[in-house]
């Protein structure tokens, strides 16, 4: 019989035990720090603290792969993040009156004693980023991370190549730093 892995192409990798802990400590940091996450919401909101942790510290946040979908970027290693914590009861689901529907899921943390700690630039780093989506919708969220390069320049159903997003951005910070305009500008700097 044909297994439904050799008929899909599955876009996530395995990840290691520690790329697995770093996921779930920046879900739970995520969810802490958002109000009325669904899974919807939780999706976007880690794509682009990735995104933009690539944009403006030149790193990633962690390995997780996202792969885009109709609906925007949505990633398996996060999913499985969430179930993790709930299954640890860190994270629960609640079904709550919402804004476009009857009731929806929401993800709460409950255990906030247990969140992982993440180091205290990333925590920093992802507080910044809580604070700029803390009051935009999952559709909003979804439009904004529709719009990223990475999200743009790939096919539906492959894999967001963040990975290479990150080196190219690496190459263009380098380019600048090294430019004579960039120079001419640090001397004319160090003059005044």
């Amino acid at each position: 019989m044909v297994k439904l892995s050799e008929l899909v192409a599955s876009p996530w990798r395995g990840l290691s035990e520690a790329e697995v802990r770093r996921v779930v400590g920046v879900t739970s940091n995520l969810v802490s720090k958002l109000d009325f996450v669904t899974d919807w919401r939780l999706q976007k909101a880690y794509y682009l603290a990735e995104v933009w942790s690539i944009d403006e510290r030149l790193c990633r946040l962690s390995g997780a792969d996202f792969a885009s979908w109709t609906h925007g970027p949505w990633s398996l290693h996060v999913r499985e993040a969430a179930e993790i914590l709930e299954a640890k009861g860190i994270l629960v689901r609640t079904k709550q009156r919402a804004k476009r529907r009857p009731e929806a899921e929401f993800l709460k943390v409950v255990k906030a004693d247990q969140l992982a700690d993440l180091g205290e630039k990333d925590e920093e780093f992802l507080e910044s980023v809580s604070k700029q989506m803390k009051y935009l919708s999952g559709e909003k969220l979804t439009e904004i991370a529709k719009g990223t390069q990475p999200y743009t320049a790939t096919k539906r159903g492959q894999c967001i190549d963040l990975g290479a997003y990150l080196e190219s951005v690496k190459r263009k910070h380098e380019q600048l730093a090294n430019s004579p305009r960039a120079a001419a500008l640090i001397a004319e700097a160090k003059a005044e």
